[in-house]
């Protein structure tokens, strides 16, 4: 019986020890940092709206490279992602971008962002004119106030819902298999 107190005993100090330590953490990040990050943050948002070239090359770094360029590949160098941004607000009229929620912790940004807009031609296997109303995750990397990385991640589902299907209209999606 003294056996099996001390391995609970044991056991749950081992708990309360993870579970205390597991809500801490250590950061030489000062909160004005985090602050000046996230408003950069919206600052390049707002500029892919609008198209707003200076701005997002005052934010992005030369070396910078984007984890979600077309066709999974990487795009790297300012050219390669201003570029891009260029051809998204170019493509999408009415471009929004609004910020669900986000944070920063030292050289990273999160940010859940819902994104709307009209497709202007054919796009990411959309035809013109179809509405965008998504929700994407971005986990930004910022190195001397500009931003080095971008990896973005979208609901599969959610994408798929607004992606045209042949013979969708047609089918019976009461029925159980």
């Amino acid at each position: 019986m003294k056996r099996v107190f001390f391995i609970a005993t044991a056991g749950m100090l081992c708990l309360f020890t993870s579970c205390n330590d597991a809500g801490t953490t250590t950061t030489t990040t000062n909160s004005s940092e985090n602050d000046k990050n996230l408003a950069n943050n919206t600052r390049a948002l707002k500029a892919i709206e609008t198209g707003d070239k200076a701005t997002i090359d005052s934010l992005v770094a030369g070396d910078a490279v984007d984890h979600q360029g077309a066709n999974g590949m990487d795009l790297k160098g300012t050219d390669s992602v201003r570029l891009m941004l260029a051809d998204m607000h170019n493509h999408v009229k009415d471009l929004k971008f609004d910020v669900v929620a986000n944070a920063a912790n030292g050289n990273y940004i999160f940010s859940l962002v819902h994104m709307t807009g009209t497709l202007t031609g054919a796009m990411w296997g959309r035809p013109a004119g179809a509405k965008l109303d998504e929700k994407n995750v971005d986990v930004i990397m910022v190195k001397d106030g500009k931003m080095t990385e971008h990896w973005g991640f979208v609901d599969p589902n959610e994408m798929m819902k607004q992606m045209p299907m042949p013979g969708m209209d047609k089918m019976d999606t009461t029925k159980k298999m």
